[in-house]
Formats: C-alpha cells, structure tokens, sequence
C-alpha cells in the first residue's frame, strides 16, 4: 500500500469538504470515509469485507431494534475494524462510550475508529483485554500540518495486524506518559523541582549522608534546580554543537565497495562496551519506513496462503496450543516480524540503507541450500546468524523457500511438550 496513494486520497478528500458540508451522516460516510478505506485497500464494494450497518450481539434498543456499526472491516471473515461515522462538520467528543459496546462486545476486533472523515481517532486495548481504552492512542487530522499518514498507513489491509496494533499503540501510550512526567519534572524555568525529584537525586548512593527530611528537601530543591539547569544546558550546546558541524560538514563522495561490504544502516547496531554513543536522543527514535511495512505485507501475503496459517503453538503462559498469528515490531536496530510473540521472531530485516539485508531465523547449514540463484548471504550479524543481501522488499517473493523454513523453524521450537518433558524456554534466538 502505497504511502502516496494516501496522500493523494487526502487532498481529494479536502478538495470536495465544501459539498459534504452540512449534509449530514451519510454523505460524510459515501464521500469522505470509505474513499478513504478503499485507499487503504479493502473492498469497499464487498459487503463481507466492509459491512455498512453491521449488526452483532450487541445491546437491544427500544422496540427489540438491534445497535448497528456503522461499518466493520472483515478479514478473513472475521470483524477485525469498527468504524463509527459522525458527520463532518461534528466535533468527535462525547462519542467514544457507543463505540466502546460495540467493541467490547466483539472479541475478534482489535481497533475502534471515530472518525467525521477529516479527524480519525483510534482506540484498541492496551489494559484489560477486549476493553476499548478510554483514551484514543492516535489522532489523524487530514486538515493538519502533519496529517498523520504514516500512522493510518499501518492499518491497511495489506499489514494489518492485531497484535502489531496492540503494541503500536501500548508504546505510544507509554512514551506520551513518560514524556509528561519528564517533562512535568525538568521543565523547571520557573519553579523549584519536585520534592520527588529532590529526594530520588539525593537516595543515590554517596550523595547524602543523612535522613532526607522536609527541611533538607527545602534547603536542596534550589542546588537541585540548579544542577538541573547545568545538565540541561550543556545537552542543548552538545545538540547545538552537532547539528551546527552536520551543516558545516562537506558531504563525502561515495566510497567505492564491493557488493558484499557492510555499510552502516540507518537503524544503528549497539555500540560496544564503553563506546561513546553520539545524538543518543536521535537513535531512540524509532520510525517504520514504508519498505518495512511493505516487507511485512509481502510476508504476510505469504504466510496467509501457507500451511502455516492454519497451525498452532504450544502458549506456556495458558498451557496450551493457540493458533499462530503473524505479527511484526519495530526496533532502532532492525524490524521484526514474529509468530506469536515477539522472542518467537521469524524474520528480522534493514531494508533502509545502502546495503539492505534480510536475516531468517532458520540452521544457517540447512538454509544455505535454499538461497536462490543470484542472492549473496553475508556474515553473521549480532542481530541475526543468517542474512542475505537484497536489494529490496520484493526479493521477499524469491526468499519465499527461506520464508517458509523460518516458520517451520520457530513452531518446531514451540511444539507442545511432551508429557514428563522439561518446559521450554522462549529464547530470542539472537540479541
């Protein structure tokens, strides 16, 4: 699913907002939204794929009439996306509980979307399990600066996957909290630090001698804040520093390397002990490229139309076999897709930089027969023993046997154990 596809679909969208204006529900639904899911690659003209007025075993209305969706995302056959449609010119606000039935109600659906056809806000479950959040994890606005695209792109039903939502959403709950409380605790222009911060600095060890009471967290919060300054100066000169020699700096010509050389990736591999890590703040940022996902979406197709997607595997947390899912994560070293969960890794990829590879999760003595003409497998690497060099997404289709025996490799790890046998150990199979 092509990103600019997206794009374009957005300002068609924006062109024709003055005659959707003011003519309620289901003009919105036919000229803003569903251009917007057939953008996304589902059949808006297949009924069993998107449903308008879905009907489920939801809580009966007055007069025994059923609550309906309106519209449900299938696939597979089985409701996987609510959307619940307000007419454009309608704020979202107030919405979210009649949306929350219906995806309680349901426990194959795993994202709830309210959406006026220019803001999408999108909910799952991140806490209790087929509990709809209260809050949404993302807000698209088609209108905006920054649409938000790359977000909705996810979503699409070449690499839509539940659990890639869940933990999609679970990290960006998680880093929105977090930078409130960092930001609640060093953004102290003009105020004195928290009496928590106060005594967590001095608890350290060899910092202060004695009993940290209200009269010492008084007499430290202002060396505190000015510690805190200190610190928070000299990152913003070092930031300063760097982006002022990048801009300076003669960009170099190219170095000539043969085929099979390593070239340094965007997503960098862990420096070695005692190394310095530069622009720390820029390698914990983790975004999903367009080529991951296409990647994901090629191995999902894959796996769809295998054998595989039919089987099941031994879950030690409920004891017993469930079936396989594919699902895929996102880290600043390589992108992950995995069976399950995410130590049961089948494929892990960097398909971004100069010298993109593909490592699978099989016997590098087993898998090297099965590398086709014309591929060239590289060094092991501490993030996966085998790896082929590719030149892009597509050569997914022609390491399809490679594919293959990398979920044959993982679910023959997690076969249910025999009777009498030790338990198994879920192993991340490489750092």
């Amino acid at each position: 699913m092509s990103l600019e596809k997206l794009k374009a679909t957005a300002n068609q969208l924006l062109a024709r907002l003055p005659t959707v204006r003011g003519r309620g529900e289901e003009a919105t639904k036919q000229a803003l939204v569903l251009p917007m899911i057939d953008a996304l690659g589902y059949d808006i003209w297949n009924p069993a794929e998107v449903c308008p007025e879905f009907e489920a075993d939801f809580a009966i209305k007055k007069a025994g009439q059923k609550e309906k969706v309106d519209i449900a995302i299938s696939i597979g056959g089985v409701p996987r996306i609510y959307f619940e449609v307000k007419p454009v010119d309608s704020a979202l606000e107030g919405h979210e509980g009649q949306l929350a039935r219906y995806f309680n109600a349901t426990t194959d659906v795993s994202l709830a979307i309210i959406t006026n056809g220019i803001e999408y806000r999108f909910f799952t479950d991140t806490g209790d399990p087929n509990v709809m959040d209260s809050k949404p994890f993302h807000v698209a606005k088609l209108d905006a600066v920054d649409p938000g695209l790359e977000v909705l792109a996810r979503f699409s039903k070449a690499v839509f996957s539940p659990e890639a939502i869940r933990d999609f959403a679970t990290e960006l709950n998680f880093t929105a909290k977090m930078v409130g409380v960092l930001r609640n605790e060093l953004d102290i222009r003009d105020r004195e630090p928290s009496e928590r911060m106060v005594r967590w600095i001095l608890s350290e060890e060899s910092m202060y001698p004695g009993r940290v009471t209200a009269a010492v967290v008084e007499r430290f919060s202002p060396i505190v804040r000015n510690a805190l300054q200190i610190v928070l100066r000299d990152i913003v000169r070092r930031s300063v520093a760097a982006m002022d020699k990048e801009v300076a700096a003669p960009s170099p010509a190219p170095p000539e390397a043969p085929a099979t050389a390593e070239v340094a990736a965007p997503k960098p591999a862990p420096p070695s002990p005692g190394a310095e890590v530069d622009k720390e703040e820029e390698r914990s940022r983790i975004v999903t490229t367009e080529r991951e996902l296409e990647c994901f979406g090629i191995v999902k197709a894959l796996f769809d139309t295998s054998i595989f997607a039919k089987e099941t595997m031994w879950d030690s947390s409920v004891r017993k076999e469930v079936p396989v899912t594919l699902a895929y994560k996102d880290t600043t070293g390589y992108f992950a897709i995995y069976l399950n969960k995410p130590a049961f890794w089948a494929i892990r990829l960097a398909v971004d930089g100069k010298n993109p590879w593909i490592g699978f999760a099989v016997n590098p003595e087993k898998a090297t027969a099965l590398i086709p003409a014309g591929f060239t497998r590289l060094d092991s690497h501490p993030f996966a023993d085998f790896r082929i060099q590719v030149s892009g997404p597509q050569d997914l289709n022609a390491l399809n046997r490679l594919v293959f025996e990398s979920f044959r490799s993982v679910l023959d790890e997690r076969r249910a154990p025999k009777p009498g046998a030790p338990p198994q150990k879920a192993t991340e199979g490489g750092s």
